[in-house]
């Protein structure tokens, strides 16, 4: 049986997008070797579920229909910038997201819950809501890229009006990977 690789995320708008892509840009100029991640494939994950069968789709959707019951539309602000795991051996480039409402952490919460019924591992590290504009190569020019990041801990991008969540089909390619939607869940 042909397998799936697979995520549960929230869209990004394009106007954020479009401000990311600006960021970008400017940081660019870092000498660090960097793999940007291409604009129009950032998303925030709520739960990875690395390959599935076509056969598991419907339990997924049923978690993320079970997940978003009585949860209102709500925004995040896309708002700091930063780097994971720290700044002593910064591996990821990202921006924060702020929910103020914890809808955000209601439903990565949930969606683990659910899943971990019906046969996915839990997710161990806490959740980081994130987007991840690149991917640190090496660590040369690493001063400089601190001194960067620095300069975009507080800034900040705009807001993303949450109303659905989507289960996604990734299929990497070397161009960068291609994302289907497979189902959209909306919030009630």
């Amino acid at each position: 049986m042909q397998t799936i690789r697979a995520f549960i995320s929230i869209e990004i708008p394009q106007e954020i997008k479009g401000k990311i892509s600006l960021i970008q840009e400017q940081l660019r100029v870092i000498e660090t070797p960097i793999s940007w991640v291409r604009v129009d494939s950032i998303h925030l994950t709520l739960k990875f579920l690395g390959n599935i069968s076509e056969g598991q789709i419907p339990e997924i959707k049923n978690c993320m229909v079970l997940t978003v019951n009585g949860i209102s539309p709500f925004e995040v602000n896309v708002k700091g910038g930063g780097v994971f795991p720290n700044l002593n051996y910064p591996r990821v480039i990202w921006l924060g997201l702020e929910d103020r409402t914890d809808s955000l952490f209601k439903l990565q919460k949930g969606i683990d819950r659910c899943l971990e019924k019906i046969g996915f591992e839990p997710e161990e590290r806490g959740f980081t809501p994130h987007l991840t504009l690149g991917r640190v190569k090496s660590l040369k020019g690493k001063n400089q890229l601190i001194r960067t990041i620095h300069i975009y801990k507080d800034i900040e991008v705009g807001e993303i009006y949450v109303d659905k969540i989507k289960l996604m089909r990734s299929q990497l390619n070397p161009a960068g990977a291609i994302y289907t939607v497979l189902e959209e869940v909306k919030l009630k």
